[in-house]
C-alpha cells in the first residue's frame, strides 16, 4: 500500500521512475486524466474514476490508498469493460464528515449504495487489503450484484485466530502495528504513524518526504479506523455458503505470515476459488507487479466469461503474460 499511490502518480503524470515532482504533487490533483466524477449517497459524496464500456469491473482500493492506486489497471481493462475505482469515505480527495463506528461493513454498505447510484447492476468486484475485507462483505451480504470476486490478502483476522498459532499472529499485527499507529494518530503524530505501518509493512521505517506527502492525505481513514470497536469484521458462515459466484484470490510471494495465513481462511472457506500466486511480490503485488496482478485478473474475468471457469476448480498458479 506504501508504494502504490506515489507509484501511480508517476506513472500518470509520464514523470521519470524516482522522480519526486509527480509525487509532490499527488494530494493536490488527480493522478491521470481521466476526469474525476463525483456520486452523493446518502450521507457521502465519494469520487471516482470511470472509463470504458461493458460488463462493470468496480475496484475497491487499500488502506492508506485512494482511486489513483488503480491507474495502472484502468486502460487494459477498458479495452472490454467498464472500470471503475473509487475513493473509500475518508480517502483522497472526499472530505466527508467522520462519523463513529467506521469499519469494513461501513464501507460495504457505501459500496452498494455507491452500485445502486450509478446503476451499474451486477458488477465483478475487486478488491485489496482493507478494501478487499469490504469487497467480501458487499459480496456475501449481495450476492446477486456480484458476477465474480477477486481479492487480495483482505485482513480477515478473525478467521485467523481460529487456526492453530493464528492468535499469536493476529496479537503481533496489534503489538506492532495496530496499537501503536492508534497511539500516534491520537497524539496527532502522522509522521509518526507513517514510520510505524511503514515499518511493520516494509521493515523500514524510513519513508522518503515525496511519498509521505503522497500517503498523508489518506491518514484520516485509519485515525477513524483504529478508533472503532469492530475494525476488522467478517461475514458469517451462513453467508459464505450461500455465495456462489468465482472467487479469485490472488497473494504475493513475499507477503507477511499473518496475510498468508489471511489467504488460508479465504481458501478454506472457498474451496472452489482460483488461487494465483504472484512471484517476486509482498502484500503491495498490485504496486510490484502490476502487469502480473492484471493478466491474472483480465484472464480471470475472461474465464468467467466464456464459462472455462467452473465450480470444483480449485486451480493454483502463477500470472503470465498477455500474449
Amino acid at each position: 500500500m506504501f508504494t502504490r499511490l506515489f507509484r501511480f502518480s508517476l506513472i500518470c503524470a509520464a514523470a521519470a521512475l524516482g522522480g519526486t515532482s509527480a509525487l509532490s504533487a499527488a494530494p493536490s490533483k488527480p493522478a491521470c486524466s481521466t476526469p474525476l466524477q463525483a456520486v452523493r449517497l446518502r450521507d457521502v459524496t465519494l469520487h471516482y474514476v470511470a472509463v470504458g464500456r461493458g460488463e462493470p469491473v468496480v475496484m475497491v482500493h487499500g488502506g492508506l490508498e485512494d482511486y489513483r492506486a488503480w491507474s495502472a489497471q484502468l486502460a487494459p481493462l477498458a479495452s472490454h469493460y467498464r472500470a471503475v475505482a473509487y475513493s473509500r469515505r475518508y480517502n483522497f480527495p472526499n472530505r466527508n464528515e467522520t462519523q463513529p463506528s467506521y469499519s469494513a461493513q461501513v464501507d460495504a454498505d457505501d459500496l452498494a449504495m455507491l452500485i445502486g447510484k450509478l446503476h451499474l447492476g451486477r458488477v465483478h468486484l475487486v478488491g485489496h487489503s482493507y478494501g478487499g475485507l469490504a469487497a467480501l462483505l458487499f459480496a456475501t451480504e449481495h450476492p446477486e450484484l456480484v458476477r465474480s470476486l477477486t481479492l487480495s490478502e483482505p485482513p480477515v483476522f478473525p478467521w485467523v485466530e481460529q487456526q492453530p498459532g493464528g492468535a499469536a499472529l493476529v496479537r503481533d499485527f496489534f503489538r506492532r502495528c495496530w496499537l501503536p499507529l492508534q497511539g500516534a494518530l491520537a497524539r496527532h503524530e502522522r509522521k509518526e504513524a507513517l514510520a510505524i505501518a511503514t515499518k511493520y509493512f516494509t521493515g523500514n521505517s524510513v519513508l522518503p518526504p515525496a511519498a509521505r506527502d503522497a500517503l498523508a492525505p489518506n491518514l484520516r481513514e485509519w485515525e477513524v479506523l483504529t478508533i472503532s470497536e469492530t475494525p476488522f469484521p467478517v461475514p458469517s458462515t451462513k453467508l459464505i455458503e450461500e455465495f456462489h459466484a468465482p472467487v479469485l484470490l490472488l497473494t504475493g510471494d513475499h507477503t507477511l505470515p499473518v496475510l498468508q495465513r489471511c489467504v488460508a481462511a479465504l481458501t478454506a472457506r472457498f474451496p472452489e476459488s482460483e488461487r494465483v500466486l504472484i512471484r517476486n511480490a509482498t502484500h503491495d503485488m498490485w504496486s510490484e507487479r502490476p502487469q502480473e496482478c492484471g493478466v491474472a485478473l483480465r484472464q480471470f474475468l475472461r474465464e468467467t466469461e466464456d464459462g472455462a471457469w467452473s465450480k470444483g476448480r480449485g486451480a493454483e498458479g502463477t500470472a503470465l503474460p498477455d500474449h
